[in-house]
């Protein structure tokens, strides 16, 4: 069966990230995702920040896991970001540098979908070969997609 993240998958939602540190990665994330939402970026920014605040979304091996919870979003958006530059700053759990962001965003009363979302997400991305695929993939769009939709 396909993780419930391949559901919001698109290809388009795969980006090359050129920021050296978390701020800018994260801005680049937010620009693109609201060019495919109905939040506005300061908005979007203030909810990212305030998950981030809670505790860090890098959850270590070079991954990272933003997601936030919105008020009446109209369907999940997955965003996949590899970065061009491992991210030193993102105080990750174990230390490393992020070089893989996989963005999530939902409405607040779907949490059931959210958490299968996050929980098909972070299954698929704890082994260390796909996240290995995935970078070693650099800028072809079409092969991460293809390695992200497996089962």
């Amino acid at each position: 069966m396909k993780p419930e993240y391949t559901k919001y998958l698109h290809q388009d939602a795969i980006l090359q990230l050129k920021g050296t540190t978390k701020k800018d990665v994260l801005e680049e994330i937010i620009t693109y995702a609201t060019t495919r939402c109905t939040l506005g970026e300061s908005q979007l920014r203030e909810l990212i920040w305030k998950r981030e605040k809670m505790m860090t979304t890098g959850v270590g091996n070079g991954l990272a896991l933003p997601h936030v919870r919105v008020v009446d979003f109209p369907s999940p958006l997955v965003i996949v970001g590899v970065c061009n530059t491992p991210i030193a700053d993102y105080k990750t759990l174990d230390g490393a540098p992020v070089e893989l962001i996989v963005f999530l965003a939902a409405d607040e009363k779907e949490q059931d979908t959210y958490l299968k979302i996050l929980g098909s997400m972070s299954g698929k991305l704890k082994n260390k070969e796909i996240v290995s695929s995935v970078l070693a993939a650099g800028d072809d769009k079409e092969k991460i997609y293809s390695i992200l939709m497996q089962d």
